[in-house]
C-alpha cells in the first residue's frame, strides 16, 4: 500500500544544528500519507550535527551530502534541491518541527500549480508558543485577500519579499528547470523559488500553519526578515521604489532563460506597492 503514496523529497541544509536538529529530524521522518527521500547537504559543521547526520543515515536512509568548501545559506539550499530526485520537493531548516500531516496536507493541495505554500505557528527555542500563526495576526479584509485571493496573491508574491517561507513550501521539481540557477543578486533560495512560480501563475496558499517556526538568535532567515535594511524600506517612497525595482530586477534572468513572462506596469500608485 506505501507504494500508492506519493513520494517527497527534503531537501535540507545544515551547518552546526546540533541543538534543535534531532526534533526536527524526529518531525520529518514521522510524517503520514507520504514516502520520503531525505536529502541534507552540510555546509561544514564544526558541532555535533554529522554525528546526528549520520546516526540517521543508518536508521532511516538520509542521503548526506558534505560540502567540501563552504557554500553560504542560499547555495546550501540550491544544492539540497539538486540533489533531490523525487517529483515533488519540500524544503526544510535544522530547527523547525513539522506537524505529522504536513506534506500530506500540502500535496492534497497542490493542484496543478507548481508551488504551494502555507502559515506556521512560531515558538521560541524551547518550543513554547509565542504565536499561533505568522500570517494571519490580523486576519483582517486587506490582509486575507493577499493571502486568498489568487491572482492578487500571485502579483503580492512579485512586488513583496516576505509573503512566502521555505519551510513551508512543497513544489514540482520542474520549477527547478526554470528557478536554478539562482540569481547570484538573489539572497534568498525560497522568496526565488516563489517569485519564479509566481510569475508562472502557478502558486497559491493554503491556510494551515503545519510548522513549528522556531525563533532564535542564530535563525537565518529571521536575521534577514528583521535586518535594518529590511526596517528602512517598510514605508513610503522608498519601499515603492525598492519593490519596483526589484521586481524589473528579478524579471531580466526569466526573460533571458526564455521563459515568456509578463511585464506588469507596476506605477506608484498602483495598490500593491
Amino acid at each position: 500500500m506505501s507504494e500508492e503514496l506519493p513520494i517527497v523529497s527534503v531537501a535540507m541544509a545544515t551547518y552546526n544544528g546540533e541543538r534543535w536538529l534531532r526534533p526536527q529530524l524526529d518531525s520529518i521522518f514521522a510524517q503520514k500519507g507520504v514516502r520520503l527521500e531525505v536529502v541534507v547537504c552540510d555546509d561544514g559543521s564544526t558541532d555535533g550535527t554529522i554525528a546526528i547526520l549520520e546516526e540517521y543515515r543508518q536508521r532511516h536512509g538520509l542521503i548526506l551530502h558534505r560540502n567540501p568548501v563552504r557554500l553560504g545559506y542560499k547555495q546550501n539550499f540550491a544544492a539540497a534541491m539538486m540533489a533531490c530526485t523525487a517529483p515533488l520537493i519540500a524544503l526544510s531548516d535544522q530547527d523547525d518541527i513539522w506537524e505529522e500531516e504536513k506534506l500530506a496536507r500540502l500535496v492534497a493541495d497542490l493542484g496543478d500549480d507548481l508551488l504551494v505554500h502555507s502559515d506556521v505557528v512560531v515558538v521560541d527555542t524551547d518550543g513554547d508558543l509565542i504565536a499561533p500563526s505568522c500570517r494571519h495576526r490580523d486576519f483582517g479584509e486587506r490582509l486575507g485577500r493577499v493571502f486568498l485571493d489568487r491572482d492578487y496573491h500571485r502579483k503580492s508574491l512579485l512586488t513583496r519579499s516576505t509573503l512566502c517561507q521555505g519551510c513551508t513550501m512543497l513544489f514540482r521539481r520542474e520549477l527547478l528547470d526554470t528557478a536554478l540557477p539562482i540569481p547570484e543578486r538573489e539572497k534568498d533560495h525560497d522568496l526565488w523559488l516563489s517569485f519564479v512560480a509566481a510569475a508562472l501563475n502557478r502558486v497559491h496558499y493554503l491556510h494551515y500553519a503545519g510548522v513549528r517556526w522556531r525563533i532564535h538568535g542564530s535563525n537565518t532567515s529571521q536575521n534577514q526578515q528583521w535586518s535594518p535594511k529590511r526596517k528602512l524600506i517598510q514605508g513610503g517612497v522608498v519601499n515603492a521604489l525598492y519593490r519596483r525595482l526589484n521586481y524589473y530586477r528579478r524579471m531580466i534572468p526569466l526573460r533571458s532563460r526564455g521563459v515568456p513572462v509578463r511585464i506588469y506596469p507596476l506605477r506608484f500608485g498602483d495598490e500593491l506597492f
